[in-house]
């Protein structure tokens, strides 16, 4: 059976929420991430995908996710942050065709009229194993947003060319937080402002089984979570009709209050965020 695991969107919080996941389908389900014959990772997804790739053994990887910078970091990150050009220039405002009939949705128009962001992305290179790719990994997809026309370019499907650190870093760079990310003469940003899961990419891929885990997708009434949840229904009914087995995981509604303040002013609510994508991941798997 040709499996697919689908990493989502949703910053510090996806990262624990996703290792959870994936740690419940190791040890309870028998299934080893590693051995997935595809990775499709979004944003804070995307590097947990490539992380796996490179051979991280997951319990290495939430150590590493739930633990503060050390003020090395800290003072890296301000120098970054205070040389950084501050613009109150939209992206691409072209982009806000987006929200006319036939446009890809209310989220990229948005990010096309938000200015760029002054965080780095830079610091997602140093994650483990990220200096460990010589070349393109097999299985491993991660999707980005090239400005200004605000299409879909699929590294690891759509072009080989690019280091996966600096795939990883165009698929996590928020718009209004994080700096675009250059590669060649192209400008990308977070590919979760078109999909937090992207899972329509499978349809080409021809796998069997799809397990998603959706950390954006809450209930809620928030744009971007219903917009989330909007998205990955039409992509789950997509792959149904193409007979893929599909798992999906998401939170419930209490994971607003479980995750709030997540990782600054909280850091400590990480064991609650792994211990209820823990208790959503068998949820899931039993109705399989």
């Amino acid at each position: 059976m040709k499996t697919a695991l689908v990493l989502g969107a949703g910053g510090a919080t996806a990262w624990v929420f996703h290792t959870a996941v994936l740690q419940t389908l190791r040890n309870e389900e028998a299934f080893d991430p590693s051995s997935a014959d595809l990775i499709l990772g979004t944003s804070a997804g995307a590097s947990l995908a490539a992380t796996i790739r490179a051979g991280v053994d997951l319990d290495d990887f939430y150590r590493m996710a739930t633990r503060p910078p050390t003020e090395e970091q800290r003072k890296e990150m301000l120098a970054e942050l205070k040389a950084a050009r501050k613009s109150l220039i939209p992206l691409s405002a072209g982009m806000a065709r987006h929200l006319l009939p036939g446009g890809d949705g209310v989220t990229l128009a948005l990010a096309g009229i938000l200015p760029p962001g002054l965080f780095p992305t830079s610091w997602l290179a140093d994650l483990p194993g990220m200096d460990t790719f010589d070349t393109w990994p097999d299985g491993l997809w991660v999707p980005a947003v090239k400005i200004p026309d605000g299409d879909v370019v699929v590294f690891g499907r759509d072009r080989h060319d690019v280091p996966v650190p600096a795939a990883v870093e165009a698929s996590s760079a928020v718009p209004g937080m994080f700096r675009p990310r250059s590669i060649g003469d192209d400008l990308f940003v977070d590919g979760g402002v078109r999909s937090s899961t992207h899972a329509d990419l499978l349809a080409d891929a021809r796998v069997d089984r799809a397990i998603i885990s959706a950390p954006m997708s809450r209930p809620s009434g928030r744009l971007f979570a219903r917009n989330a949840r909007r998205r990955l229904a039409d992509e789950v009914q997509a792959l149904q009709a193409l007979g893929v087995e599909t798992v999906v995981v998401e939170p419930s509604a209490d994971i607003s209050e479980i995750a709030r303040g997540y990782p600054r002013r909280r850091p400590e609510a990480a064991s609650d965020i792994a211990d209820h994508a823990a208790t959503v991941a068998r949820l899931a798997f039993a109705t399989v």
